[in-house]
């Protein structure tokens, strides 16, 4: 063995790593970086604006969809009733004859709405002018008339009533509710009446046969997120996972399951490993602490990492020369190899 370094110690074109030698066929040299060349002509333009473009567009569609989920699921929802509820009663109607509003105008009559008497009546020369026709609604629509209010049993033209409601009641009215009504629900929780009443809606929730299976979950998931109490959630770590050697991001969660600790005997820690792009989704790990690396990083960024694969890296944990660091690491994993011995027995030879 100790000939075999004295020879490769000689031999010509060899370099020094590690403190020996090695000939100059087994060693590949780093090559150097290439900057990339800047496009030039239409083509480089072109990818330059799109360049600058597009993250604009993304944060524009991004927030775009959230309105839109917004809109639908909770203003939506909250201006149709606050329109509902000023057209479809007695009450609201008084506010709308405030706002010069009266339904049973003739501007919003629907004629295919109206009985088949009425519809005759209507045909004739005078149409909806006519005295028996205007007698004849009168008393069809007093009939209708009630504290609730159907707008099709009065032939009430909903589309045209609503757009000159929303000419006065602006549909923004909805967001403000909304963010009324959350502040409220926040206030109300963080009471002791709000608690316990949030603790019978859990309790109620849990024993409707479908919806249990779904909502302790759901529920957990807002929580992992949201969760006022960021103690052991805002721990960024690295696990190895899934094999020794490789290393994810992971989120400590909590404390193990209480049997696997006394099966084990030991203080084991929950860990989530979000998955890329969808961090959102992931696996659930239990870990000894002492296989946990702490990473100096928000939430935030780690779950932009997942979400690029690695490409959005904090600064802090950016790494200069990474071409270099990988080429060296090959270098010496080569180094590292026993020369095979017809390799030997040439060099002995030669």
């Amino acid at each position: 063995m100790g000939a075999r370094q004295d020879r490769r110690a000689h031999l010509p074109g060899s370099i020094d790593l590690r403190g020996s030698s090695m000939p100059k066929r087994f060693i590949r040299k780093p090559k150097p970086k290439k900057k990339k060349p800047t496009p030039k002509g239409v083509g480089g333009f072109f990818l330059r604006g799109l360049i600058t473009v597009l993250p604009v567009i993304l944060t524009f569609v991004v927030f775009g969809l959230l309105f839109q989920m917004v809109d639908r699921y909770v203003t939506g929802p909250i201006n149709s009733t606050i329109y509902w509820s000023i057209e479809g009663n007695g009450l609201g109607w008084k506010l709308l004859d405030r706002f010069g509003i009266d339904p049973l105008q003739a501007e919003y009559l629907d004629p295919e709405l109206l009985p088949l008497e009425l519809q005759t009546l209507a045909r004739r020369p005078e149409g909806f002018a006519g005295p028996e026709f205007l007698d004849r609604l009168s008393v069809y629509r007093n009939r209708n008339l009630g504290f609730f209010r159907n707008l099709d049993d009065l032939a009430i033209r909903r589309e045209r009533l609503r757009q000159d409601v929303t000419a006065h009641i602006h549909p923004l009215i909805g967001v403000f509710l909304s963010l009324l009504l959350v502040l409220w629900l926040g206030w109300l929780v963080g009471g002791f009446v709000g608690r316990r009443i949030v603790g019978k809606l859990d309790d109620a929730m849990q024993l409707i046969p479908v919806v249990k299976s779904v909502y302790p979950y759901s529920k957990q998931l807002v929580e992992f997120f949201f969760a006022e109490k960021q103690i052991e959630f805002d721990t960024v770590v690295a696990i190895p996972y899934p094999s020794p050697g490789i290393w994810s991001i992971a989120f400590v969660t909590s404390s193990s399951l209480k049997t696997l600790r006394e099966e084990t005997g030991k203080e084991l820690v929950s860990a989530f490993v979000p998955s890329s792009p969808m961090p959102m989704t992931g696996y659930t790990v239990f870990i000894e602490p002492d296989r946990v690396i702490p990473l100096p990083i928000s939430i935030d960024e780690a779950l932009r990492v997942t979400m690029t694969g690695g490409v959005l890296i904090p600064p802090n944990e950016k790494v200069d020369d990474l071409f270099d660091e990988l080429t060296q690491a090959k270098v010496e994993k080569v180094a590292d190899k026993p020369i095979p011995k017809e390799e030997s027995s040439k060099e002995g030879s030669g």
